[in-house]
């Protein structure tokens, strides 16, 4: 049994004594050491946020400048088809204007080679009926 007497005493002011001294020697810095760490790891967290913020930001300006980039683009080569469009037209159009000229051209001389021709059949028609009543008389 235990009993109260004056080691049981002395054995509390032990017990006191080292709890004091391990208080001062190991548990006071090992708290500091990790109240230090703590702190460290929450600025470690705060900065990770903030460059996970400044990343989003920078990816968000990014894609919004490929945005107006590509609505430039599209602005640009509409533009181009609308001006490609105009002198394919005005090509087409001049074709059509000189494939006009030619035929019309070819017409003339269609027209003046049939004239020629039967000025030249107008001229031998005598000819050509002598020689046909000679040949039915024959």
């Amino acid at each position: 049994m235990i009993e109260l007497n004056a080691t049981l005493l002395i054995q509390m002011v032990n017990f006191l004594i080292l709890l004091a001294i391990l208080n001062l020697i190991l548990y006071r810095p090992i708290r500091g050491i990790i109240k230090r760490r703590s702190e460290k790891l929450a600025a470690d967290m705060n900065d990770v946020e903030k460059f996970n913020e400044q990343a989003e930001k920078k990816l968000h300006d990014y894609e919004q400048s490929l945005q107006e980039a590509r609505t430039e683009a599209g602005a640009i080569r509409n533009e181009y088809r609308g001006e490609g469009s105009e002198k394919e037209k005005e090509i087409v159009d001049q074709a059509k204007q000189e494939a006009a000229q030619e035929l019309e051209e070819s017409r003339k001389q269609l027209r003046q080679q049939r004239e020629g021709a039967q000025q030249k059949l107008l001229q031998e028609i005598d000819q050509y009926a002598e020689k046909v009543a000679q040949k039915v008389m024959s």
